[in-house]
Parts: C-alpha cells; sequence; structure tokens
C-alpha cells in the first residue's frame, strides 16, 4: 500500500506542477492581448521567456512592445517592466539615455555611453542622465518635454536615438508575501489594461514629434 499511496501523491504533484506551468505560460502570452487593438496591423507573440510581445504601426511609427521581468535579489520587490519602442527617425546623431531611480544593476539599459550630464533643475533629482559625447544640444531640447513625463512614478527610462525613442515603465510589482517568504516572484496583474498603455503611446509619439519639429524650425532659422 505504501509504495502505491507514494506513486499516487507523486502523480498527483505532478498533475499540479504541470497545470501551473500551464497556467503560467498562458498568462506570460497573455499579458498584451487587451493592448493589441490599440495600434494598427498588431502582431502578437511571445518571446524567449514565452511573455508577449506586440508590433505594429501607430500613427505612422512603427511599434515594438516587450515585458521584461526583473527578479533581482537586491531589489527590494520584483519588478515587471513594460517596454515601449517608437521607431520613427529623429534629427539626430547623439543617443540619451535617462534613467530613474538607478540601482546600478539594470540590465536592460545601454551600458556604453561615455558621458553623464548633470540633472536639469526641472527633473527628479534621482535621475541619471547619460549618452554620447554630443548629446547636449539633444538634452537641451527635450528637457521641457520631459519632465511631465520623468515626473510620473512608475516611468523608468527614457532613450532617444536616430531611430526613435524608447520608453520603460513599471507595469507590475511583486506579491510581497510570495517574495519574502519564498523569494518567488508572484505579479498581481491579468492583462496590461489599455487605459495604461494608451497614454505612453499618446506620450512617446508627442515627444518623437516634438524633437522632430523643434529640429527643423532650427534648421529653417539657421537658413534664413
Amino acid at each position: 500500500m505504501l509504495p502505491l499511496a507514494a506513486a499516487l501523491i507523486a502523480l498527483a504533484a505532478a498533475a499540479l506542477c504541470w497545470r501551473r506551468q500551464r497556467h503560467a505560460a498562458a498568462w506570460r502570452a497573455g499579458l498584451l492581448a487587451r493592448c493589441a487593438a490599440e495600434i494598427e496591423a498588431p502582431r502578437l507573440g511571445r518571446d524567449r521567456a514565452g511573455f508577449a510581445t506586440l508590433r505594429g504601426r501607430y500613427r505612422g511609427a512603427a511599434v515594438d512592445v516587450r515585458l521584461i521581468p526583473d527578479t533581482l535579489v537586491h531589489r527590494r520587490l520584483p519588478q515587471l517592466w513594460l517596454r515601449l519602442t517608437l521607431r520613427l527617425p529623429l534629427a539626430t546623431d547623439a543617443i540619451l539615455d535617462i534613467l530613474r531611480r538607478p540601482a546600478g544593476a539594470e540590465f536592460y539599459t545601454p551600458d556604453n555611453l561615455p558621458a553623464r550630464w548633470s540633472v536639469p533643475a526641472s527633473w527628479p533629482a534621482d535621475t541619471l542622465v547619460r549618452g554620447t559625447r554630443n548629446a547636449g544640444d539633444l538634452l537641451a531640447r527635450v528637457e521641457p518635454a520631459l519632465a511631465p513625463i520623468l515626473a510620473d512614478p512608475t516611468v523608468k527610462e527614457v532613450l532617444l536615438t536616430r531611430e526613435g525613442l524608447r520608453l520603460t515603465v513599471q507595469a507590475s510589482e511583486g506579491a510581497r508575501g510570495a517574495y519574502l517568504l519564498l523569494r518567488g516572484s508572484h505579479f498581481a496583474l491579468a492583462q496590461v489594461p489599455p487605459e495604461r498603455f494608451r497614454p505612453l503611446l499618446h506620450e512617446g509619439l508627442r515627444l518623437a514629434r516634438s524633437l522632430a519639429a523643434t529640429s527643423v524650425e532650427t534648421r529653417h532659422a539657421r537658413a534664413a
């Protein structure tokens, strides 16, 4: 009887693990499902870890959305970041990376930017500003437009390049109990809501177009 009972317990445990794994996989794959209607020609997919990806277009810009789980042990709680990339050419040869609350282990940010810049007075003090050595003009142009975006405490990073821009924001924070007791990552998020995603699209495109417009106006002024 004991061997049979042990076998039944092992089988039940294996079935439970299998169901949990399937549930977790379905959760990861479906996180961006409700956001697909916000962009044109949406294409949902999955990355190597099974997290949802979303591609398409938004008012002339190519859109790429990804989710980044950040479970570094030194953090207070695990984080799930949403990274929105808008590929819309900006009239600059510089690269500028603005990082909020740097912890020194943000693996998803550029690590090869040689110059550091002073934090503008209108931005939060806990901001790290890095870029290429020719990014001073870009920083001056973007300062007023970025101030309201960086005032949002869920914003983690803004990256500007000649190809467009990237916004990284907090999608969810890990549950305290699961992390403190088991060091596990459990995010109380069924899906990224459209009302969370929609303003990111709007603000990102507004920022990109404001930079492009400023550049065009500057060139016209110099030509005159």
